[in-house]
């Protein structure tokens, strides 16, 4: 599954000032200076160094209690290239999970997240969302995510596939005897 070949950050600790030690689910681990990237309005809360050492992981994506995080697969060029490795090609595999998820029926649309749903890939009953450049699958009965997405989408989609767990899992019946899908009402 295209999925599983995304890298996550599997774990995370403060070092000193801007610097983490962050893990990745391939093993690879190392340090990370963010120091010089905390520019802009946005970055100001974790210009405070008590404030950045409250770094922590979320459905394998370093973020902080202000709602800011960091993109795993910018950390893991950035461990890479500190051990003198080559950038891993993560965006082609993010490229094929993208175009994966385009051949899936859409059965819903909101805030620039497409859900869509192909019953005849495989168990459990799950379905896909895509928002730009980032994919996951969720599992329709207890919401278990697997991919990279936005926090604030992440939390979006999980709303939206709670609401809706009882039609998602009539068109994934449907879909399983041969029929289309039907539309879900989106999240508003």
């Amino acid at each position: 599954m295209l999925e599983s070949e995304l890298v996550q950050v599997t774990g995370v600790r403060h070092v000193r000032s801007h610097v983490l030690w962050v893990e990745f689910s391939d093993g690879l681990s190392g340090e990370v200076d963010l120091g010089r990237d905390l520019t802009g309005e946005m970055f100001k809360p974790l210009r405070d160094p008590g404030v950045f050492a409250l770094a922590g992981v979320d459905h394998g994506i370093v973020v902080w209690p202000d709602g800011l995080d960091w993109s795993p697969a910018s950390l893991y060029d950035r461990v890479r290239a500190a051990k003198g490795l080559p950038p891993r090609p993560i965006d082609e595999i993010r490229r094929r999970q993208v175009e994966h998820s385009a051949r899936m029926p859409e059965i819903s649309r909101f805030f620039g997240i497409v859900i869509r749903m192909l019953a005849t890939e495989h168990q459990p009953p799950h379905f896909h969302a895509v928002h730009g450049e980032f994919a996951i699958s969720v599992t329709i009965r207890d919401g278990v995510v697997t991919g990279r997405f936005p926090r604030a989408a992440l939390r979006l989609v999980l709303q939206w596939g709670e609401l809706h767990r009882d039609e998602l899992l009539a068109n994934w019946e449907r879909m399983r005897t041969g029929k289309a899908a039907q539309p879900i009402a989106p999240l508003e």
